[in-house]
């Protein structure tokens, strides 16, 4: 039997090498893309994977729902609930603080610059690392401790043979001797902790002094805890709410506390380890997270691909079935069962899946590096996974291209084909399969190429909305980690004094916040007060000039107006300070217009805030996320300083990357030990821009796979058709049909499965997008343009496709044309 089949193969591809090398090629191009991002599944879905004991690992979440803003969950949670939640609940095996730690030391007079963590000396109880070097018991128990990754060891030494060697760190400008007591081997990724090349102690300083530490609903960073069983994840979730009433609550005038009921503006949640990678996707404080639906979505497009190819295979098997039909009779007269030859059939829809499927491998070694550099990710070919997912593939697409066609084959009765002049078309079942087939293929390709063109054109205007400020000629530095106003002034009047520099400015937010300071304000109103969380920034003079925000109604702060300045009037209780607050202030508030909200006077605690002006919503963080309600207080450093301000620049007339470097120059007179980078708003930004970009990309590559797929199919089924109807042609012709005529109705008879595909792939295609457009603040309108364009070039492309064909049947001499026949 397998020499037959070969044999059968063989001649097949001597007598119909278009038929095979269609086949062959749109099956190995649906196998390679569906080995390809089916690989990009698996990684995305094994992030934080590689733990032991990761199913018992949890990160704790604040919940926040304050008066007038848009309830959301962060990530960073206030480290004062750790020794209370290893007190209330036994379930809990231990529990740590985890926070970013961004270092840099000097060598060769340069700076490397290295990321890791703080932590506690259970952190790696909780991750359980291997060291290639030292005790990972004791690794974090001194307080100058240094846990370095293997790259990191050999970056600063040449070695890993470095146990007992002291570095010298450099954080935020603070320096610190420590000594090196461990070496990691690599980490097991993807995860938590992709980039790792530092772990090192929380210094007992920062534990008593920063508010995180101190006071609830202050935090800077992530807790994870390590429960006891799996199980007991529910326990501790139906725990919380009770827990955050019980050790949150206080009296109202408690400044440690949340005050009496925390409950009802605050709570805590508890995420497996494993789940982060796509819960995150909706969670503040985070840059890991994506939306599960996009992953499976491109999982879901490489399955379509395979489909579609073996959708192609039975298409062309169906339309040449007749030319095998005399085969089968014959065979059949001369004693071939039609078990035997089902079987023969299936075998050489088999081989062909086989010789497509090492073709299909070629080109997906070809496309993991290309997929790696459009997603960032470091995705490599792993042939254990293809080593046996590849055969299963090849199996399967032999089974699902070659059941029907055999089936057909197999079935046709002897007598009948020889006794008939014509060999058989199959009827109109088989022609009826055929065009659901092309229409089947089509609507997927024209879905994918609709949600595709949605996603580039969100994505573009998500990178080009306006943000509220003015981002061309403004470069925006890091954080000064200092409060010295004299230093904070110097700074000021040494940028400022940088050639090509107009203004410059302070403020405590910047693009990508890093720390936000939220306080709730209060205004009595006619129906009564009404209190709102406002989003808190200190603004510097300047500030206007450098960032360039537009006023909606009212005034900019002025410091001929001494109530506007509260580093003068802050020590006076009874004062009244100018503030300016946003649009979503406005509305919060409950005023009917930006002018309406002019005069009022806003209270917190003892002290007021008179609104003086009104400006449109400042983006500073992800898209996704609602621009939150915000208050701006003025501050002109005569005698108070601002919390770790942040300077910003516009510049003129020169180069963005020569104003960056006289910039840095210029930072470096003043705080020499901090390093810095002036860099403009869209780079500060970018990682949440790039990564629907680049999974964007993957959509595209898909769409272009399906439908190449897809005309591949309608390519051979135009031109067996074509062979079918040479006669009924010439006939025409003979008749008097011109070669417009036949153009325009071969056409008609190919395209109508592709215009039926267009009417199911629109409002498919509308209801997918418009579920994912939604998870974003801004969003472009899913008008018709978009799927008008993909309608058009589908309908297009299939043209193109079969159009050589009918050109060469309408061309075809009648008399040649009835002589053949």
């Amino acid at each position: 039997m397998l020499t037959t089949i070969c044999r059968s193969v063989i001649r097949q591809a001597r007598r119909h090498p278009l038929y095979l090398g269609l086949n062959v090629f749109s099956l190995a191009l649906g196998i390679g893309v569906f080995l390809t991002l089916t690989l990009l599944v698996r990684f995305e879905y094994s992030y934080n994977a590689g733990f032991a004991g990761a199913d018992r690992i949890v990160r704790v979440d604040e919940h926040w729902s304050e008066p007038g803003t848009t309830p959301y969950e962060s990530a960073d949670t206030t480290f004062r609930a750790i020794p209370f939640l290893k007190q209330d609940f036994p379930q809990i095996e231990d529990a740590i603080p985890v926070m970013g730690a961004s270092v840099r030391v000097m060598k060769n007079g340069n700076f490397i610059a290295l990321e890791g963590h703080m932590t506690e000396p259970a952190f790696f109880h909780i991750f359980p690392l291997t060291f290639l070097q030292g005790d990972s018991t004791t690794a974090l128990t001194r307080p100058d401790a240094l846990v370095l990754s293997r790259e990191a060891a050999i970056t600063l030494f040449g070695t890993i043979d470095v146990l007992g060697k002291t570095v010298t760190l450099n954080r935020n400008g603070e320096k610190s001797i420590h000594v090196v007591t461990g070496v990691l081997a690599a980490i097991p990724g993807p995860g938590l902790l992709d980039g790792t090349d530092v772990i090192l102690p929380i210094p007992e300083q920062m534990k008593a002094t920063r508010s995180c530490f101190l006071f609830w609903g202050s935090s800077c960073s992530q807790i994870f805890l390590k429960l006891r069983r799996p199980q007991d994840l529910e326990t501790l979730r139906a725990g919380l709410h009770d827990f955050v009433e019980r050790r949150a609550g206080g009296g109202a005038n408690d400044t440690i506390s949340l005050g009496p009921n925390p409950g009802r503006v605050y709570a805590l949640s508890a995420t497996p380890l494993r789940a982060l990678h796509f819960h995150d996707a909706v969670v503040e404080d985070t840059k890991d997270g994506v939306d599960r639906n996009v992953i499976d979505s491109i999982g879901l497009i490489g399955l379509l691909a395979l489909l579609l190819a073996c959708a192609n295979t039975v298409n062309l098997a169906t339309a040449r079935s007749g030319m095998r039909a005399r085969e089968v009779a014959l065979r059949k007269t001369l004693g071939a069962s039609r078990r035997g030859l089902f079987e023969q059939f299936i075998g050489e829809a088999i081989l062909v899946s086989l010789i497509a499927g090492l073709v299909g491998l070629a080109l997906h070694e070809a496309l993991v590096p290309l997929m790696a550099s459009m997603t960032g990710e470091a995705i490599r070919v792993d042939y254990g996974f293809i080593g046996w997912l590849l055969p299963v593939v090849i199996l399967g697409s032999g089974l699902a291209s070659g059941i029907y066609p055999a089936l057909v084959l197999s079935g046709y009765r002897p007598a009948a084909i020889l006794a008939a002049t014509r060999m058989p078309a199959g009827g109109r079942r088989a022609a009826l399969l055929r065009s659901t087939l092309v229409a089947g293929q089509f609507t997927i390709a024209i879905c994918i190429v609709i949600c595709t063109l949605v996603i580039d054109r969100q994505t573009s205007f998500l990178r080009n909305a306006d943000r509220g400020y003015v981002k061309s000629g403004l470069l925006i530095g890091q954080q000064m980690r200092s409060n010295d106003v004299g230093l904070q002034r110097r700074m000021l009047d040494t940028l400022r004094a940088v050639p090509g520099v107009t203004s410059v400015a302070l403020g405590e937010l910047q693009p990508d916040p890093h720390s936000q300071t939220r306080t709730n304000h209060i205004y009595d109103g006619r129906s009564g007060p009404v209190e709102v969380q406002l989003l808190q920034d200190h603004v510097s003079p300047g500030y206007r000039e450098t960032y360039r925000p537009r006023l909606l109604a009212g005034r900019w702060f002025d410091t001929d107006h001494g109530q506007d300045d509260v580093s003068l009037s802050d020590n006076d209780t009874g004062a009244i300070h100018g503030v300016i607050v946003n649009e979503q202030a406005v509305h919060a508030y409950g005023f009917g217009t930006p002018a309406d909200a002019i005069g009022k006077v806003l209270r917190k605690n003892k002290t007021r805030q008179k609104i003086i002006g009104v400006i449109s919503d400042i983006r500073f963080a992800s898209p996704r996320d609602a621009i939150p309600p915000e208050i701006l207080f003025f501050s002109s450093l005569k005698t108070s300083s601002f919390s770790d301000p942040v300077p910003a620049v516009r510049f003129d007339g020169v180069a963005r990357s020569v104003m960056a470097e006289r910039l840095d120059r210029a930072w470096r007179t003043i705080l020499p030990d901090l390093a810095s980078h002036f860099a403009p708003a869209d780079e500060l930004m970018e990682d949440y821009y790039t990564g629907d970009e680049r999974r964007g990309r993957l959509f595209t590559a898909g769409a272009v796979a399906a439908l190449l797929i897809a005309c591949l199919g309608l390519y051979g089924l135009a031109a067996f058709a074509a062979a079918r109807r040479v006669h009924e042609i010439g006939i025409r012709k003979t008749l008097g049909a011109t070669a417009t005529q036949v153009v325009v109705l071969l056409m008609r008879d190919f395209l109508r499965p592709v215009l039926l595909a267009c009417l199911i792939a629109c409002p498919v295609a509308w209801l997918l997008m418009r579920r994912w457009l939604s998870s974003f603040d801004e969003r472009i309108a899913l008008g018709p343009t978009l799927f008008l364009i993909a309608i058009l070039g589908a309908l297009l492309i299939a043209a193109g496709t079969v159009l050589s064909q009918t050109l060469r049947l309408a061309r075809a001499e009648p008399a040649r044309a009835l002589r053949a026949e």
